[in-house]
């Protein structure tokens, strides 16, 4: 592995304005001390070139990624609105009054609730089952919410029995009486919510009970069934590093006593009749998830299963949302919402981190996963969360 040379920069150049190549080493630099975990000094870096080149966008993000791993809410959903520039633009809401004259509907940021909120959707699936939990405690406040979103997961939504409209984020349309708006990722930040408050609707998603019934019959009653997904989608910039070939999963397999069960959608699904331990997993047909309704028959297999064991994907997000037992494996540097944790999720309290040591290697999460799974078997009880003071899970900060 090639080491990385970190360049030399004097106090005398930065005081001045620096150049376009010190820029470039100041983010190298920066980049240098986020890898390395100092995520003070990642963040002081970032700062200092977010303030001498504001069109950055690579540095703002970094800026909110620190602060989310820091663990400083507040600023870091102030900073999280560097994802509307990286998409292009922050989405814009507007109305006609009476006279035709067209008007700005205002962003809800927080404060006195708004009588009619219209909730954008704004990213993938995995988002929206992760922060749909917070249209919960604005309806129980006696919002009105309209929720634009992908009309996949309508039928999963439903299954919140919430008093909501649900208008698909495919198509264009107006919504009569909205007094303010909100991206859905913003929700706990304009409640105010605190961190420990954020899954106290978990489990918040419900299995279709005739799906749910449907899928045990076909399932072994007498294994120890885990549901695997290994890949997410390859078309998105996020799936860089976070997915992993099924042939990592060999181990597991190898455990006795266990039946895996493919969750995995998509090209990747094709590995699974290739694999050398093929017959240590059971692939549900072409039948699973096959309905304009997505994840219906993820979430009834998942309540017929021991535990599942994802990569960083969208069905990370319906195992917690419907209280299964999860463990998650991330790359070593994961997306901003695994936090600096070393074992538990700020989200769902049936997960469980598996964070790689070393870049790009899998082999040691999937280790201790097996270890834990050994002892699951043996006791039932999960061993690999470790408390720290006052008896929360500990956590690596910076």
């Amino acid at each position: 592995m090639s080491s990385l040379t970190v360049p030399q920069i004097t106090a005398i150049e930065v005081l001045n304005t620096p150049s376009r190549t010190q820029i470039i080493q100041l983010v190298a630099l920066a980049e240098h001390e986020l890898s390395k975990g100092r995520l003070a000094e990642a963040l002081i870096l970032f700062w200092f070139i977010a303030s001498i080149d504001p069109s950055n966008t690579d540095a703002g993000a970094r800026i909110a990624l620190i602060l989310f791993r820091r663990e400083q809410w507040n600023e870091a959903w102030d900073a999280f609105d560097i994802r509307f520039k990286l998409m292009g633009a922050e989405p814009k809401v507007t109305a006609r009054n009476a006279d035709g004259m067209v008007r700005a509907v205002p962003r809800w940021r927080g404060g006195p609730l708004p009588k009619h909120l219209l909730v954008m959707d704004e990213q993938g699936f995995g988002d929206t089952l992760n922060f749909v939990r917070f249209l919960k405690p604005l309806s129980e406040r006696g919002v009105k919410i309209t929720f634009v979103t992908h009309p996949q997961l309508f039928k999963l939504i439903k299954s919140m029995d919430l008093a909501i409209d649900l208008k698909r984020n495919d198509e264009s349309g107006s919504v009569p009486g909205v007094t303010a708006w909100v991206p859905l990722l913003n929700i706990p930040r304009a409640l105010g919510l605190e961190p420990q408050e954020y899954t106290a609707s978990v489990p918040y998603l419900k299995a279709d009970r005739l799906s749910e019934e449907k899928w045990r019959k076909k399932l072994d009653p007498k294994a120890f069934k885990i549901g695997i997904v290994w890949s997410g989608n390859p078309n998105s910039p996020a799936d860089k590093g976070r997915s992993m070939p099924l042939e990592t999963f060999a181990p597991l397999a190898a455990v006795p006593g266990v039946q895996l069960i493919s969750l995995q959608k998509g090209e990747a699904a094709l590995e699974a009749r290739r694999v050398a331990f093929a017959k240590r997993v059971k692939t549900l047909g072409d039948e699973f998830d096959s309905s304009e309704d997505a994840f219906i028959d993820s979430a009834a297999v998942m309540m017929s299963l021991d535990l599942i064991v994802s990569v960083d994907t969208a069905i990370v997000h319906l195992a917690g949302a419907l209280g299964r037992p999860v463990h998650v494996l991330l790359q070593k540097n994961p997306d901003w919402r695994w936090l600096a944790r070393e074992f538990d999720s700020v989200w769902y309290p049936t997960a469980q981190l598996f964070r790689q040591q070393e870049l790009g290697d899998w082999s040691e999460p999937v280790s201790r996963v097996c270890s834990e799974i050994g002892s699951l078997m043996k006791t039932g009880v999960s061993v690999q969360r470790k408390s720290g003071p006052r008896g929360k899970a500990t956590r690596k900060t910076g």
